[in-house]
């Protein structure tokens, strides 16, 4: 039966035929579906015709982890700008060629980067020698840099705490991670804090050398002539009251900026106030020949205020407005209402102050005459005190001058 085997062997080829264009269609639909998958695409669908069915459903769990993977990707990248964009420290990310790969919002802002950076070499875009150099130390050496930077920024100079980290991306290629602290504020208070130390130890010292002298030649002379003596006890008690004074006034500073001075305010009516200033003053003056007058506007309201403390801000003003007007000078104490706030002032018509000295003279042991200070006594903390405590109460001091014809010391308060 030729026939029959002719037969079977057409049906066979034949089957084989159809599977094998099945088997192709459905390879072609596979690397379809991979290809799409592969593009970042997602398949209209994932059926696949037999005999290659099964890989329908393990193409789509592909697919369906692929998505779980980009959404956490997309998610880790949002974390990761997020927290550039809070940090305030300065962030620069460069690779192994010493190239920008990745700069935060804080960095741009703090040394004014433009927006095209990235793929640059740092010293290009920072145009600081010192921290590419950093950067290449800690990629050579796998170790990491530490320095100090000093620099200029919208003629302002900054001081920057920078430290560069060597690290790997994921494919293992090496970097550096630079962080950037701007310490400005803290290098100055630390300068402050050394001037202050400084200052302190000079004021006490010249008393105390003086003590120690007249005590020893106290001591070393039992028979002195009551004359002498009494000069000794003089001095003594002239730099025994300056050493109180100084401690006095450093101790209501510390409780000032330490904000530990409980304001006990009350209304205060600005026009009585300083009528009686000018009444307590005139009489306080003594022999010394300077007119004291008060300009009052008719519309000054009151203030609540710690009128202990206000009284102590005034006493020193006008004390120092007294010290340095020449006889035959005046003292003008005046007010006004500015909006929210009542404005006075203490004007005198002594020798003024230099612009170089009036910016600092609100800092502690400042004094813009060193020589005359000392010998009316100040403590140099006076007007110091008068910022702490206008600025406890909201509002403000300043100082206008010119150079031989007077200065004015402007105290602003809150209404209210």
């Amino acid at each position: 039966m030729p026939w029959l085997f002719g037969f079977i062997l057409v049906v066979v080829i034949s089957v084989w035929f159809a599977r094998e264009r099945a088997l192709r269609s459905a390879q072609k639909r596979v690397i379809h579906i991979l290809e799409t998958i592969a593009a970042g695409d997602n398949p209209q669908s994932f059926h696949i015709e037999a005999p290659l069915a099964a890989l329908s459903p393990k193409l789509e769990a592909v697919e369906d982890e692929k998505a779980h993977l980009r959404q956490q990707r997309r998610l880790a990248e949002a974390n990761l700008q997020i927290i550039l964009s809070s940090m305030q420290d300065g962030v620069l990310v460069a690779d192994s060629r010493r190239t920008v790969r990745l700069v935060n919002p804080s960095l741009r802002k703090l040394l004014e980067l433009s927006s095209e950076v990235f793929g640059q070499p740092v010293l290009e875009v920072l145009r600081e020698p010192d921290v590419d150099k950093m950067i290449a130390v800690a990629l050579d050496t796998g170790q990491p840099q530490e320095s100090e930077l000093s620099i200029i920024r919208s003629s302002t100079e900054i001081v920057l705490a920078v430290s560069a980290a060597p690290m790997r991306d994921a494919s293992g290629e090496k970097g550096a991670l630079v962080l950037f602290r701007d310490v400005t504020l803290l290098t100055r208070l630390e300068h402050v804090r050394r001037d202050f130390v400084a200052n302190v130890s000079h004021e006490l010292r010249t008393p105390l050398a003086i003590f120690q002298g007249w005590v020893e030649n106290l001591q070393d002379n039992p028979e002195m002539p009551r004359e002498d003596q009494a000069t000794a006890f003089s001095v003594l008690q002239k730099h025994s009251k300056r050493l109180n004074a100084l401690v006095e006034d450093l101790l209501t500073l510390a409780r000032l900026e330490a904000r530990r001075e409980d304001l006990e305010r009350q209304p205060l009516q600005i026009a009585e106030f300083l009528g009686e200033l000018v009444r307590d003053w005139t009489t306080r003056s003594g022999s010394k020949q300077v007119n004291l007058r008060l300009e009052l506007a008719s519309d000054v309201p009151e203030v609540s205020v710690d009128r202990l403390r206000i009284e102590q801000v005034f006493t020193n003003l006008l004390d120092n407005a007294f010290k340095y007007t020449p006889s035959g000078g005046e003292i003008t104490l005046g007010a006004r209402r500015e909006g929210d706030f009542v404005q006075l002032w203490v004007k005198d018509s002594g020798p003024g102050i230099l612009s170089a000295d009036l910016v600092h003279i609100f800092e502690r042991f400042y004094r813009a005459d060193k020589a005359r200070s000392r010998e009316h006594g100040g403590t140099g903390l006076g007007l110091s005190i008068v910022k702490h405590i206008i600025k406890a109460h909201g509002g403000d001091v300043s100082a206008t001058s010119q150079y031989g014809k007077g200065t004015t010391i402007h105290v602003r308060l809150p209404v209210g």
